[in-house]
């Protein structure tokens, strides 16, 4: 249920300690002054009630609704807790999955007990033992069901957490080794790549990312500083490939009377 009243839009740790305070038996007169003087609750009434203070009122009205849900959770809290410590104790002493198996051969003796004890006879009284043994069969069966699922609950739930445990460890295991194999691996992948500062830098980059681990606090600008010098680089190298621009003489024709006569007479034939 939402609640918009003075106490309801104070903040959860406030709340709560009112609640503790009232489940401890204080009174309003108390309360009140603590509350009022509160810089948070100030704060609270100044923006959503005009400043009004809280009133005995107020108090009462909380009293009968947030404290007493607040109350009830509590209490199934601590019911929750008394059941699972309860459960646990009797699990020290008794092996509660053999329980139901043991109620259910009790049981059977009953039955064995009461067909010994039968002349024949039907008679109202043992119908009723019957009826009465045929119900307690079928909630023990049902306690059986209910058991079994619990005790693969169970199970599954320590499956996880082992799980769960084992990839702590792993983890712990792999950021623990982490650097040193990255530290052997730096110095293998620096020989292949030819030694140098550049392969230095690589090779860092790549046990970096091979295992996980932050890259080199200076690549991005060793790495930016690089690029430059190599676009500058293949810069000077394209201008220095291009032709250099040279000046053609123009081609004069030559005139009709400029050629020979043998190669006029020809071009005539």
């Amino acid at each position: 249920m939402s609640r918009n009243g003075k106490i309801a839009r104070l903040n959860s740790i406030i709340r709560d300690e009112l609640n503790q305070r009232l489940d401890n038996g204080e009174e309003s007169t108390t309360l009140l002054p603590w509350l009022n003087a509160l810089p948070e609750v100030q704060k609270s009434l100044k923006t959503h009630f005009d400043s009004a203070p809280i009133t005995k009122q107020n108090l009462s009205e909380w009293h009968l609704g947030g404290f007493r849900e607040w109350q009830i959770r509590h209490e199934l809290i601590s019911q929750a807790h008394h059941l699972s410590e309860s459960a646990d104790e009797m699990e020290e002493s008794v092996e509660t999955h053999l329980l139901a198996g043991q109620l259910a051969a009790v049981l059977a003796a009953r039955y064995a007990a009461l067909l010994n004890s039968w002349d024949g006879e039907v008679e109202a009284q043992f119908v009723e033992k019957v009826r009465l043994l045929r119900a307690l069969n079928q909630d023990i069966a049902l306690l059986q069901r209910t058991m079994r699922q619990a005790s693969q609950h169970k199970r599954e739930h320590e499956q996880a957490e082992e799980d769960r445990e084992k990839r702590i460890i792993e983890e712990v295991k792999k950021e623990t080794l982490a650097p040193i194999w990255a530290k052997m691996d730096q110095e293998q992948y620096e020989l292949v790549l030819g030694g140098g500062e550049r392969a230095r830098k690589l090779a860092e980059v790549i046990t970096a990312v091979k295992y996980d681990l932050p890259k080199p606090a200076d690549w991005d600008e060793w790495k930016r500083k690089k690029d430059a010098a190599l676009a500058k680089k293949a810069e000077s190298k394209s201008k220095s490939q291009s032709p250099s621009p040279t000046q053609s003489k123009p081609v004069k024709p030559q005139s009709v009377e400029s050629k020979s006569t043998d190669t006029v007479q020809k071009e005539v034939e």
